[in-house]
């Protein structure tokens, strides 16, 4: 059989197929000069294009070991939701599925509402009934019931990749979304069901030259600070120097991304609809075995090898559509390779010190001291100790004070999966209470403390409005703190009500876990100090 490889050579005109223009002599900095990242230079790089899936094997060999990005040209026609996915098939099948949904595009500063008022999360009906016009598209896991239309690649259907699928991400917006330049946390396969998307890739070796936040430069995924835009030269001059290859995707196209390969995408079309399969990144110690591959070893390329349906292949975290979810969490091999890493000569884990480096909280902000700190490092030791009792009480139940390398490698999906949410807690925005974690109990007391009048108080109409203009809260969870301080919308707050009732009327607000990523950066330290990266 005739098998084609080509490469894509494609010059950028721009994103939004228009032309350069203007005079950028007049700013002294070079071509591009606060145009869209693209301008200020043409591709130069090429990304492997085939009109195949290879095999797992090959697969490993020729990409994924490489750290090496490749099109599959027609992959995705493999699903059904290629064939099935309109607007009005999905209402129809899955309209009361809930989704989580972001502003369209990745800098956006407020969350989006959904069906009912709630914050980051909507209905497929309501969105698709709104997206046109909403400032917000969807990223969210596939729930269960729409995994049938989604078919896993058969380059991930053996070996280490079959048990390797952490999750399944699903997008979904009218055209002109557009990324920050950024790297993912996981390899994936990206497969688009409608519409088109314009990628900038980007090979790490150049992270140096686009400006990487300082955070994104010690974990496993990552984005630029420059806007994509408006590429101010004066402050960024080094983007001038970026290679890139630019490439088309086509409604029916999959591309494989490394993790680590730094891109920027644009979508475009009425109705852009794709997935993201994403699965764990290989490294020496949780490297590719192909053992299994047996069965499908003499058979050359796809149109021997099989598509299997989503809903039958095993995917490590998941969602039913309806309650909480499970997007983004850090890799569970990733925490094996560490403990298989941190063992000593005679093969053992010592449990004490593994968890006094790693399960830490990051150093309060010196800038915002005050005198109630005390006390929060009080609790933050309390949560952190507790986290570290639980960590090394799961990996050793009879209290020996050690794991070996032996136990740690027969550890299943699900235990890996307990162990890492000892510390990796589920974020707040994958809950339907995204709201209290989104919004802080201090910028509400703020807010509060504005609003009195020279009389000393304010109309609780006067504070829902405020609460949804300044902070992008909601109606319903405004009215809920009024409730609790003792008022309504058509009453008056007064200073004694907020001294006698605002603790208890924030109280959901302070008690998410926030965000910290020491643990990530110590674990990402460590992967690369051992050469696992």
């Amino acid at each position: 059989m005739f098998v084609r490889l080509k490469v894509l050579t494609f010059s950028l005109t721009l994103c939004c197929h228009c032309t350069f223009g203007g005079d950028s002599s007049k700013f002294d900095v070079g071509r591009g000069h606060m145009k869209p990242f693209g301008f200020q230079s043409d591709p130069t790089e090429t990304t492997e294009e085939l009109d195949y899936v290879p095999h797992p094997t090959e697969f490993y060999e020729k990409y994924v070991k490489l750290r090496k990005p490749v099109m599959f040209r027609g992959a995705a026609t493999k699903s059904q939701a290629y064939h099935l996915w309109t607007e009005e098939y999905i209402r129809k099948e899955y309209g009361n599925l809930t989704a989580r949904i972001e502003g369209r595009h990745e800098n956006a500063t407020r969350v989006p509402l959904g069906e009912g008022g709630i914050l980051g999360r909507d209905t497929f009906d309501h969105f698709i009934r709104n997206y046109q016009t909403m400032d917000a598209y969807m990223i969210s896991q596939v729930p269960k019931p729409m995994e049938k239309d989604v078919a896993i690649p058969p380059c991930l259907l053996c070996g280490t990749f079959a048990k390797s699928i952490q999750e399944v991400h699903l997008f979904m917006s009218a055209g002109g979304g557009k990324t920050l330049i950024h790297k993912d946390l996981y390899d994936n396969v990206h497969c688009l069901f409608n519409g088109t998307k314009e990628w900038l890739m980007i090979d790490p070796s150049q992270s140096n030259l686009v400006y990487l936040s300082r955070d994104s430069k010690r974990e496993f995924g990552g984005h630029a600070m420059i806007d994509v835009d408006a590429v101010d030269l004066r402050k960024f001059p080094k983007i001038k120097d970026v290679k890139y290859s630019h490439v088309t995707m086509n409604k029916g196209d999959c591309m494989y991304i490394p993790s680590g390969h730094l891109h920027q995408v644009r979508s475009n079309g009425y109705m852009n609809t794709g997935v993201a399969i994403w699965f764990s990144v290989l490294t020496k110690t949780h490297n590719f075995d192909s053992s299994d591959c047996a069965e499908i070893e003499n058979t050359k390329h796809s149109g021997s090898l099989d598509f299997k349906p989503m809903n039958e292949v095993d995917v490590i975290w998941t969602s039913d559509g309806y309650g909480e979810m499970h997007q983004g969490h850090l890799d569970i091999y990733y925490l094996k390779t560490i403990l298989l890493t941190s063992a000593d000569e005679e093969g053992k884990i010592w449990l004490e010190s593994f968890t006094n480096h790693f399960l830490q909280r990051g150093d309060k902000d010196e800038d915002h001291e005050d005198e109630d700190d005390d006390e929060d490092d009080d609790d933050d030791a309390d949560l952190v100790q507790s986290i570290r009792e639980q960590f090394k009480h799961l990996l050793d139940p009879e209290g020996r004070g050690y794991v070996t390398k032996e136990e740690v490698s027969s550890l299943t999906v699900d235990q890996l999966k307990e162990l890492l949410l000892t510390f990796d807690h589920n974020d707040v925005s994958n809950s339907l209470e995204y709201e209290y974690g989104y919004i802080s109990a201090e910028e509400i007391t703020n807010l509060i403390s504005g609003l009195f009048a020279f009389d000393g108080r304010f109309l609780g109409e006067d504070f829902v409005q405020s609460y949804i203009k300044n902070v992008g809260g909601t109606a319903p969870k405004a009215e809920e703190i009024l409730t609790a301080l003792g008022a309504d919308r058509d009453k008056y707050v007064t200073i004694d009500m907020v001294d006698r009732n605002l603790e208890q009327a924030l109280a959901k607000y302070r008690e998410g876990i926030p965000h910290d990523s020491t643990v990530e950066h110590l674990m990402f330290e460590h992967l690369v100090k051992h050469d696992e990266l």
